[in-house]
């Protein structure tokens, strides 16, 4: 029993070192949500909640959208014969045509952030001498609008009144008025069997509501936090045993669409009403299923040691 249960763990690490969900959800504000799956980029019709291929064969792990309509996103892809990963950036027209906006290279993409303001120019972080720099980039130049220590800063937000919002593993920072500051310290967790991705994976997507607080979704630990204006921190969604957050999107309505990845790299999107947001999240019926779980592996455990020593009576 003991060699089966190591072997399920292995199993799941494995999974989740191997392959990662993307990031990639954007909504146009209007009615569309467009969000990827590491395979094709789809759009879903937040009006009758039916989705559909919009991009095949693409691999991006992020998406933006211009005022315009456009989408942006990459691909990646292994050249067998070389050895190496390559990536190109594509842009979408409406009907999902896209062109190359730059061509083939090697490696990973290190020059197009998916970050972006109303006018499209970028929000990024870069490793300077000793320091990271929040670096702000049009088309013409660029602004580094702060100088910090991080560790290993991964997923960026930017919110509708330009505050950004970033990783560094197991902290929230934001860069607003000039500054930057921490909004939480610590919302990692990890819940099995997401408890292997790692710390680089652990916290995912950030998003705000209209009211600007922070809703950040937990990968490693099966849940939605939010964050108040006051950094009042607490756990508003907690998902199903198989699956996991990797980010979220308010539309017009208020509604939360969360995307979700579940064990093996399916992605799903599932709506989630503001009456059920307003309602005070109770996790009681969780753990009392779990404690009976408990009691009945207990029971049985008992019950076997009964028999097996019944087995010894002469």
């Amino acid at each position: 029993m003991k060699k089966l249960f190591l072997l399920i763990l292995s199993s799941v690490s494995y999974l989740y070192v191997e392959a990662h969900p993307g990031i990639g959800m954007v909504y146009d504000g209007e009615r569309f949500i467009y969000y990827t799956d590491l395979k094709h980029v789809w759009k879903l019709d937040t009006k009758s909640g039916m989705s559909e291929i919009f991009v095949e064969d693409v691999h991006t792990h992020e998406l933006a959208l211009d005022r315009s309509g456009h989408l942006y996103g990459e691909h990646y892809w292994y050249v067998e014969s070389e050895q190496k990963f390559k990536n190109y950036i594509w842009r979408a027209n409406k009907v999902g045509v896209i062109q190359k906006i730059r061509e083939d290279q090697y490696g990973e993409n290190h020059d197009f952030s998916f970050v972006r303001d109303r006018q499209f120019s970028s929000y990024e972080i870069r490793k300077g001498l000793g320091e990271h720099e929040i670096v702000l980039k049009d088309t013409l130049q660029e602004k580094v609008l702060a100088q910090l220590t991080l560790d290993n800063p991964t997923w960026k937000y930017l919110s509708d009144n330009d505050d950004f919002l970033f990783v560094d593993y197991p902290s929230i920072y934001v860069f607003k008025h000039g500054a930057v500051s921490i909004i939480s310290e610590d919302v990692s967790s990890t819940k099995f069997p997401f408890s292997f991705v790692g710390k680089e994976h652990n916290i995912y997507g950030i998003w705000t509501d209209k009211s600007q607080n922070t809703y950040v979704a937990i990968y490693g630990g099966r849940e939605i936090r939010k964050i108040t204006k006051n950094t009042e921190d607490s756990r508003l969604v907690k998902t199903g045993l198989l699956w996991s957050p990797v980010n979220g999107v308010f539309d017009n309505d208020n509604n939360l669409w969360i995307m979700e990845c579940k064990i093996g790299g399916k992605i799903r999107v599932r709506k989630i009403t503001q009456n059920k947001l307003l309602k005070k999240s109770s996790f009681l019926v969780e753990r009392v299923i779990f404690a009976a779980i408990l009691l009945l592996l207990t029971a049985l455990s008992v019950c076997k040691l009964k028999v097996y020593s019944s087995s010894y009576v002469f």
